[in-house]
């Protein structure tokens, strides 16, 4: 697997020779993830304007030099000392990729480009001792992993959602017990690897390397470099016999304490053709698996009260409504966005992504979908909704606030605050049509949604301090037959400085069915996202928890329409999700 081309995804036509400019935001990160921190021994890439020559340029032969087309990259220790020269991998017009040397110092260093003698401006980077990224298959640092699959010594697949072919390729969804290949690159110095492609062989326990799968922890047979491929590592793992089952099963590698980007892989019992998802059919999975895309909608109802404390004056709920669309044409890399809680993981199963980077990195989703036009707006009818119409925004999207956000239970004297009850609720129990005239790529369409009475949060007032050590428990009442999602983030400031903060935060989300009328988070969950520190009021960081119950769109809620350029939808849901969120501290 060469990583190096699989990461070249910025290519641009050559405007001719100019002075070489990096990315104001993000402009260098960890080739798989796009992370800060640059590991040593690591491929990373730089992203900018004019870094060097059209087309792509990628380097043949051991050993790597500094220079490739005419390009370089320097990094220079802000505390002083010997510039650091990174030995180049591939250029692009906008995106070079580097190997840091693994003998560069723990640090901080001002990092440019150098491109036919002229020198760009300087971006700040860390290096650090470890901070490994996984490679995800459209190369978006997102979404589905690039995760090999060993049957026996001669037949490898390519881990996708349902069986197939692709390219010269065979693809088909991971089983329990089955050998897994994964790709990246950070797990820490290999000086051997950085000459002559070697390796010093495994890191797993030296680095204390684990493959995270769900919430369990899983020892690699080996963690290392990738003979010959300088800077590149792979992780060999054999999946537990109780791996969690579904096209999205979240996956990540812990190298020490550093935790990478949180991808996903399929996963199937054996003998299926197909991992289980609650919306696409296998020939749907295969669609996509084999390289296509399909083109989906998403309807939703959506309610939020959140609880703040406000020191000196309490805990005051804050509430929202909103009627929200898309309609858009889903890959591979993005497909785990598809619906309110459709890339979440299964029923009784749990995720977490623990994110260190900028607000950009951190709130980076998957690759965003292409979004396609339904018309200037959607309509909207039902329980105190009369042909409330929800105009499409900039994107395509489609987003009517239904209540502006309001305070509850504040004095109605504190200035530059609402008085106290907030605003009245629009989106109630009953029967709702979400409809539209049609646009330049969706037809005319009516979805369909019955919008049950809110679950009841019966032991909320009891979860303030959560211990992460331990576990947490929230109890429920009603639901009837839906999904209760239980979640929780926590974050604060990291580094960075006050223009530039680098933030560390984690979050979970656990699927249970709203009849059970609980869920314990277990430590194994909690234990994986930092402490709360500050809060959102000092601007130091930010901690919740939360119930939201979301209506299953296989009891009701499926629609399709037409698509202008013939065909119609491959599938839409039309779902509710009605929850609460209240401030609690992560200990």
């Amino acid at each position: 697997m060469k990583l190096y081309l699989t990461l070249a995804t910025f290519l641009f036509a050559a405007t001719g020779w100019a002075q070489p400019v990096l990315r104001a935001t993000n402009p260098v990160g960890n080739a798989g993830s796009y992370a800060t921190g640059i590991a040593q021994g690591s491929i990373f890439v730089v992203i900018g304007t004019n870094l060097a020559g059209a087309g792509v340029v990628q380097n043949t032969a051991l050993p790597i030099k500094t220079s490739l087309g005419n390009a370089s990259i320097r990094l220079t220790p802000v505390s002083g000392g010997a510039a650091v020269d990174a030995l180049m991998i591939y250029t692009t017009q906008n995106q070079l990729a580097g190997l840091l040397p693994s003998t560069a110092a723990v640090g901080d260093y001002n990092l440019t480009v150098t491109y036919n003698g002229a020198t760009s401006n300087a971006a700040r980077v860390s290096v650090v001792a470890a901070g490994f990224g996984i490679v995800s298959a459209d190369s978006s640092g997102t979404g589905q992993a690039q995760a090999q699959e060993y049957r026996s010594a001669t037949a490898i697949d390519l881990n996708r959602p349902a069986s197939g072919t692709l390219g010269s390729f065979t693809v088909a969804p991971a089983r329990p017990g089955q050998v897994m290949v994964l790709w990246g690159t950070g797990l820490g110095a290999d000086a051997q690897s950085d000459s002559t492609g070697g390796t010093s062989g495994d890191k797993t326990a030296s680095s204390n390397v684990r493959v995270t799968i769900g919430s369990q922890d899983i020892v690699p047979v080996y963690a290392g470099r990738s003979s010959g491929l300088p800077g590149t590592d792979q992780i060999n793992f054999t999946l537990p016999a109780n791996v969690p089952l579904g096209c999205f099963t979240p996956i990540s590698v812990k190298v020490g304490t550093a935790v990478s980007n949180v991808l996903t892989i399929a996963t199937a019992a054996n003998g299926a053709n197909a991992c289980t998802h609650p919306s696409l059919t296998e020939t749907q999975l295969s669609k996509v698996s084999q390289g296509g895309t399909l083109t989906l909608g998403t309807l939703t109802l959506t309610k939020q009260t959140i609880s703040v404390a406000i020191p000196g004056f309490g805990t005051t709920d804050v509430a929202t409504e909103a009627a929200i669309g898309n309609f858009a044409s889903y890959g591979i890399g993005n497909l785990n966005s598809f619906g309110s809680t459709q890339g979440a993981s299964g029923i009784g199963q749990c995720i977490v992504s623990r994110k260190l980077g900028t607000q950009d990195q951190v709130l980076a989703a998957s690759l965003p979908p292409t979004l396609l036009d339904a018309g200037a707006q959607l309509t909207l009818n039902g329980p105190n909704a009369s042909n409330t119409a929800v105009p499409r925004i900039a994107d395509k999207s489609y987003n009517k606030a239904l209540t502006t956000p309001g305070l509850g239970g504040l004095p109605s004297g504190i200035p530059g605050l609402p008085g106290a009850g907030g605003p009245t609720a629009v989106i109630a129990a009953g029967s709702y049509t979400m409809s539209g005239t049609g646009g330049a790529d969706i037809g005319a369409f009516t979805a369909r949604l019955t919008m049950p009475s809110p679950l009841t949060w019966t032991n909320k007032a009891t979860i303030s301090d959560i211990t992460r050590s331990g576990s947490v428990t929230p109890t429920w009442t009603g639901g009837g037959n839906n999904i209760v999602a239980v979640y929780g983030i926590s974050g604060a400031r990291a580094g960075g400085t006050t223009t530039a903060p680098i933030y560390d935060t984690g979050f979970f989300v656990c699927l249970t069915n709203a009849g059970a009328g609980s869920y314990t988070v277990p430590s194994s969950i909690l234990t994986q996202i930092p402490a709360s520190t500050g809060s959102l009021l000092d601007g130091g960081g930010i901690s919740f928890f939360g119930l939201q119950m979301v209506t299953d769109p296989s009891q009701g809620g499926i629609f399709t329409a037409p698509l202008t350029a013939g065909g119609s939808l491959d599938t839409g849901i039309f779902v509710g999700s009605i929850g609460e969120l209240k401030s609690v501290n992560y200990r």
